[in-house]
């Protein structure tokens, strides 16, 4: 049997495939560790040390949002303009020339 560890923390066990080498009681030992995980608090993880087999709380990085793509962001923009909530930049574009047409 095997673990994978990864910066001193239990990433995973398996029968193969991990970088460290344990026996059938440390298999055990893991188990009993994650069969007792903590439930995770929002923007946190709990992750098993290697070294204790103690679960430690991490704080997880922010997650980062996609950047838009140039139509994302046109139709945003339209949409702030228009007050509308069009979906894509051709409806958006729509709703923009309607409401142009009816300004004049």
């Amino acid at each position: 049997m095997t673990a994978f560890i990864e910066n001193g923390y239990v990433a995973y066990i398996a029968n193969r495939g991990g970088n460290t080498e344990i026996t059938e009681a440390e298999y055990n030992a893991i188990m009993r560790a994650i069969q007792n995980k903590p439930t995770d608090p929002d923007g946190y993880q709990y992750r098993l040390r290697a070294d204790n087999l103690e679960w430690e709380l991490v704080k997880l990085p922010p997650i980062e949002p996609e950047p838009l793509t140039d139509e994302e962001a046109l139709t945003r923009y339209a949409n702030s303009l228009t007050g509308a909530n069009d979906p894509d930049l051709v409806s958006a574009a729509e709703t923009m020339i309607t409401k142009l047409a009816r300004e004049d």
